[in-house]
Parts: C-alpha cells; sequence; structure tokens
C-alpha cells in the first residue's frame, strides 16, 4: 500500500489493518509451530523408515503444507489490501462529501451576512437621508424666523428712532425734513 493512502488513513482504519495482519500473523505462528512438529514427527517417522522413498514422499506432503499455508497468507494479504483500499476510497469520497457541504453552507452563510449587512446600511442611509432633510428643514425655518424677527427688530428700530427724532424736532424746533 502507498504511503500516501496510509498517511492518509485514520487512525481507527491503521490500527484495524495492524490487527487484521497480528491475527494473520499469529495464525500463520500457529500453522508454522504445527508444520514445524509435523516435520519432526516426519523427521522421526523418516529415522524409523529408514527408507529414502519413505522420506522423499513425507517431505512432499511437509511442502504441499508449507505450500497451502504460503497461498493462504498470500489470499489473506490479498483480502485484507482489497478492504483496506475499499475502505480508503469510501473514506475519501465522504471527506470530499463533507468538505463540500461545509463550504456551501460557508457561502450561504456569507451571503446572508452580506444581504444583512446590505439592507443595515440601507437603513442607516435612509435614516441618515431622512435626517438631513429634517435637518435642513429645520435649519431653513430658523433661518426665515430669524430673517422675520430681525425684519421687526428693524421696523420697531426704525419707528422708534422716527418717533424720537420726531419728538426731537418738535420740542427743540429742528428744522423738519421737509426744508
Amino acid at each position: 500500500m502507498a504511503d500516501r493512502e496510509l498517511r492518509r488513513m485514520h487512525r481507527a482504519e491503521l490500527i484495524e489493518i495492524i490487527y487484521a495482519l497480528k491475527q494473520s500473523e499469529d495464525q500463520l505462528k500457529a500453522q508454522n509451530a504445527a508444520l514445524t512438529a509435523q516435520l519432526q514427527d516426519r523427521q522421526l517417522r523418516l529415522e524409523s523408515a529408514g527408507s529414502i522413498a519413505q522420506a522423499a514422499l513425507e517431505l512432499n506432503n511437509v511442502f504441499a503444507a508449507a505450500q497451502a499455508a504460503a497461498d493462504d497468507y498470500l489470499h489473506s494479504v490479498q483480502a485484507s489490501l482489497a478492504d483496506t483500499n475499499a475502505t480508503a476510497a469510501n473514506t475519501l469520497s465522504q471527506a470530499r462529501s463533507e468538505a463540500k457541504r461545509i463550504l456551501e453552507q460557508a457561502q450561504a452563510d456569507a451571503d446572508s451576512l452580506k444581504a444583512q449587512a446590505q439592507q443595515e446600511c440601507d437603513a442607516m442611509t435612509a435614516a441618515a437621508a431622512q435626517k438631513r432633510t429634517q435637518t435642513e428643514a429645520d435649519c431653513k425655518a430658523m433661518v426665515e424666523r430669524a430673517e422675520q424677527e430681525v425684519q421687526q427688530r428693524w421696523q420697531a428700530f426704525d419707528h422708534k428712532a422716527n418717533e424720537l427724532l420726531d419728538q426731537y424736532r418738535s420740542t427743540d424746533g429742528l428744522p423738519s425734513e421737509e426744508t
């Protein structure tokens, strides 16, 4: 299995692979012990039989058993590899689906926040425009009142000044404006 695939696997998956390989190893050790015992047994038989032909027949059985054990181990490793590859492909597919879902959710959240911010900005702009319009109207009204007050005071001042001038002319005998 490639190093990249092993690095991308989760710890639990790696532990499962190690556990399966350990079980296979234990099984093969047991078979090896059994075959070793058989070999010793056959060697004893060979020694007791004393026949080279008999020994050759017994050795053939040992080699056949060893070949069968090797074939079993090879099939076990290939099955484990196929399971591991299937698990890795499934995990990769799930990770891609989850990443896509997360990206879509993030985009939706960003769009929602953007729309909310735009609404708040529009509301603030409208409120500011309304406040500016109200302030301009208030200022215009204040200017008009101030101009009216100035006009009224000017007229009052002019009226009083004319009254004072009229009184002064009538009491002192100042020449009137007509002459």
